[in-house]
């Protein structure tokens, strides 16, 4: 099993869409896939069409309930599908955790031991190919306990000028957690979000990336698409909502380039 987190400090890079498409296009093609909010805004658990729940991330982190626990089933699936999409969701409680836990030993590695507790890699590799991870925008204590308990992670960056103010910072931050904590985290990949057709700015942008990553540039670029918005507002992944969308063919080709990659 491969545990994957979504992380970018900068907001609206698309990870919450690219943890919900992504989830949802390997299910399709058969991965089990077990989905982690550790956002406050909830904004996955809400995309996936959760209502608001008493067992989250929140709870698992206090250690009021177990990892296994707080797992939903999405109950999204087509019939056609092969794979599962479940979720443990967030809540705004969830705010509060950077105060609340700072006083907390281990603090860095909550949601790392939860998961140990119920049995870890040995027991949730059984029912799951993947577990993604969505991030909140910072790279506070939500994100490290995303980081400490993931293999790999994955960087959404929307090209603009901006967008690589603040990567350095997040490479900095990988290898302390890499020393510290999890020697076993890597970047799986890094995916052009929100991409313009119109104008040749990804392009020169993707290059820019390239001298700075080399082939963790996924050649998959998920372009700006109004369906993607409108799966959102219904509470659905793409590839349910629309079929034919640019959106559900791009996810699609991510899915299998992830796999690709094993």
């Amino acid at each position: 099993m491969e545990i994957i987190a979504i992380v970018n400090q900068k907001g609206g890079v698309a990870k919450t869409t690219t943890a919900i498409n992504l989830a949802s296009s390997l299910a399709e093609i058969g991965k089990n896939i077990l989905l982690i909010d550790i956002d406050p805004q909830a904004n996955l658990t809400q995309g996936i069409g959760l209502d608001k729940k008493n067992k989250t991330t929140y709870e698992v982190l206090k250690g009021e309930i177990d990892f296994n626990n707080a797992i939903y089933n999405t109950k999204i699936e087509p019939d056609s599908w092969t794979g599962i999409i479940d979720v443990i969701p967030a809540s705004i409680e969830l705010a509060n955790a950077e105060l609340e836990f700072s006083g907390e030993i281990g603090r860095e590695t909550l949601l790392k031991e939860a998961f140990k507790e119920t049995g870890g890699d040995e027991y949730y590799s059984k029912k799951y190919d993947y577990m993604i991870i969505d991030t909140n925008p910072s790279l506070g204590l939500l994100t490290v306990n995303a980081l400490s308990i993931s293999n790999s992670l994955i960087i959404p960056l929307e090209p603009s000028m901006f967008a690589l103010d603040g990567i350095e910072q997040l490479i900095e931050v990988i290898k302390l957690i890499r020393k510290k904590i999890n020697s076993s985290l890597n970047i799986k990949g890094v995916l052009l979000t929100r991409v313009d057709g119109r104008t040749n700015i990804a392009k020169e942008f993707e290059e820019e990336l390239k001298e700075v990553f080399g082939n963790k540039v996924f050649d998959t670029l998920i372009h700006q698409n109004v369906k993607i918005s409108e799966a959102q507002s219904e509470q659905l992944p793409i590839n349910i909502y629309d079929r034919k969308a640019r959106g559900t063919k791009e996810y699609a080709k991510l899915a299998q380039e992830l796999i690709n990659y094993e």
